[in-house]
């Protein structure tokens, strides 16, 4: 076996609003990876020690002690330890109808599944919250109570973050740095973080001066400069990487942005 767990199941009780389902402790060995799974349930892993990767929907994230991942429900996710700092983690799988409302008012959603939190902290309510499941003394009440305490520093730490509209506009720029080389638009963009296509529109224009799609063109062309000035790729190949699909606008928009051809900027760079 490539991991040492130690978990407990728990019965969620008639009337409960939230509960603790399941929680424990996961040591893994080098490169243990859990194969592809569809939850149920909200499940929140808090990493104590080593380093590794949560998987989900392509999207890849490196992770250390003092962070921790979010899988929703419904959702298809893998996460693997790293080959030579592999992590030890402690998780709670929780549902119930104010499941969606923790989750929010922590800052997460199936678009933010990633957090941090403070380990020295955190660490000894983890093992608390993992000694209570151990005992199931008092029904899961207990468990529930622990896990709560915990999620309440995610839901302080959040309520200290910029205004909505900055973290929303953060978390586009993350998206569109994550998959600009894709067919990614607007309203993948605004999907992403669960906004109207004509409120994100009016968010980038408050706060960054130009519509979502500018910004997306500009991010692109930006990243096709570095490559041409690196010189190891084509102009079309660069034009494809950065999500150009057609290379004679890839052309038209290089030089209304720059005011010269790529062509032209690969020979003032040399």
């Amino acid at each position: 076996m490539s991991y040492i767990t130690d978990r407990y199941t728990l019965n969620k009780l008639p009337g409960q609003s939230l509960a603790v389902v399941e929680c424990g402790i996961q040591i893994c060995h080098p490169g243990h990876t859990t194969p592809p799974l569809c939850y149920r349930d909200y499940s929140a892993h808090f990493i104590l020690e080593g380093k590794g990767i949560y998987e989900l929907e392509g999207k890849k994230y490196h992770l250390g002690p003092g962070e921790g991942f979010l899988i929703t429900p419904g959702t298809d996710c893998t996460y693997a330890a790293d080959h030579r700092e592999p992590w030890r983690y402690i998780y709670a799988s929780f549902r119930g109808i104010d499941d969606i409302a923790l989750v929010h008012n922590a800052g997460l959603s199936e678009a933010a599944v990633t957090f941090s939190f403070d380990l020295a902290e955190t660490e000894p309510l983890l093992y608390a919250m993992h000694a209570a499941g151990k005992k199931n003394e008092a029904r899961g009440y207990d468990v529930t109570g622990w896990f709560l305490l915990i999620m309440s520093r995610l839901v302080a730490k959040n309520l200290e973050q910029p205004p909505s509209g900055e973290r929303y506009i953060r978390r586009v720029k993350q998206y569109v740095e994550d998959n600009f080389p894709f067919p990614i638009t607007v309203n993948s963009m605004a999907a992403h973080v669960g906004l109207e296509r004509s409120y994100l529109y009016k968010l980038f224009l408050q706060q960054e001066g130009v519509p979502p799609s500018r910004y997306l063109q500009q991010y692109r062309l930006t990243r096709a400069a570095e490559l041409l000035r690196d010189g190891r790729l084509s102009v079309a190949e660069v034009a494809e990487a950065v999500g150009f699909s057609d290379l004679s606008y890839f052309y038209r928009a290089f030089r209304k942005h720059y005011g010269v051809t790529p062509k032209q900027f690969c020979e003032f760079a040399e």
